[in-house]
């Protein structure tokens, strides 16, 4: 039985996405899909799933064709064979992998928080196959370098994220727990997904792609070439508005920059002002 699906306090959106799978070196993967229209490809954060865009799906789907994916190894994703298989550069092989396996040339690409990190690297090694780039919360991965290079409010705010570099995921900085605190009549769909993720996808993202000390740019990434729109909550206490400032140093267009009331996870605090943003920018 598909628990998401037939759970009564599950989002509408739940009922009505199409699921999906493809494969990518050798790596089954999940998404679900509603809509018509050119591809629009959300991908979710740390500690999440493709739930965390259920405010997003149906609105989007209005106007394109939107997928939410399953990162690897999470909810109903396959795990990588190596450790190496959650670094940044393979992670942005499965979504080339996704575009081309509905039998596109682009999309417009949306992440959040460790979703936006990989839409960043996306964006810069697959310019072509990017038409729009949407980033929640999280600067360029080289002005969140710098702003941690300086040691001050971004690098105490990062402070969870050094801890983890070193214990790995703790018990309640996984999917279960974060979603249940979020949205507690939905408990048994993020308690599945827990239960389909790897904890090691949390730990490694934070050990292999996070920025480490002492915080060397990363010279050999490309400027991103794409229109982009950024959306920030100022309350995020994990990543800061300051970083943002820096973002058009690698960017070839100056970005479009919307600053929210909002904490990390905006997308589902404020649901009707981010898709609102969204489809106004990109028309």
């Amino acid at each position: 039985m598909n628990i998401l699906k037939n759970w009564p306090f599950a989002h509408p959106v739940a009922r009505l996405v199409q699921d999906g799978f493809f494969e990518n070196d050798g790596i089954k993967l999940h998404y679900v899909m509603l809509g018509k229209g050119p591809l629009l490809v959300l991908i979710h954060g740390i500690p999440e799933f493709w739930y965390s865009w259920r405010y997003q799906i149906d609105e989007l789907a209005r106007h394109f064709q939107v997928v939410a994916i399953d990162q690897r190894g999470f909810n109903k994703s396959g795990k990588p064979r190596t450790r190496d298989g959650y670094r940044v550069e393979e992670l942005v092989t499965d979504i080339a992998a996704l575009v081309k396996h509905l039998g596109q040339d682009q999309a417009v690409v949306v992440g959040h928080d460790a979703g936006a990190w990989v839409a960043w690297h996306f964006a810069a090694a697959y310019a072509a196959m990017t038409s729009r780039l949407i980033i929640l919360s999280v600067p360029h991965p080289n002005a969140l370098r710098e702003e941690l290079s300086q040691r001050g409010a971004q690098y105490d705010a990062s402070g969870y994220a050094r801890k983890m570099q070193i214990e790995g995921a703790r018990p309640l900085f996984r999917v279960g727990p974060i979603g249940c605190l979020r949205d507690p009549q939905a408990a048994p769909l993020y308690l599945d997904a827990e239960r389909g993720t790897d904890p090691l996808a949390i730990t490694a993202f934070y050990q292999l792609n996070y920025p480490r000390e002492p915080y060397d740019l990363e010279e050999n990434m490309e400027s991103i070439a794409v229109p982009t729109l950024v959306i920030h909550g100022r309350r995020d206490g994990y990543l800061l508005e300051s970083g943002h400032a820096r973002n058009a140093r690698w960017l070839s267009q100056k970005p479009t920059t919307v600053m929210l009331d909002a904490d990390h996870f905006v997308h589902q605090e404020r649901p009707r002002e981010v898709n609102q943003i969204i489809l106004d920018w990109l028309k």
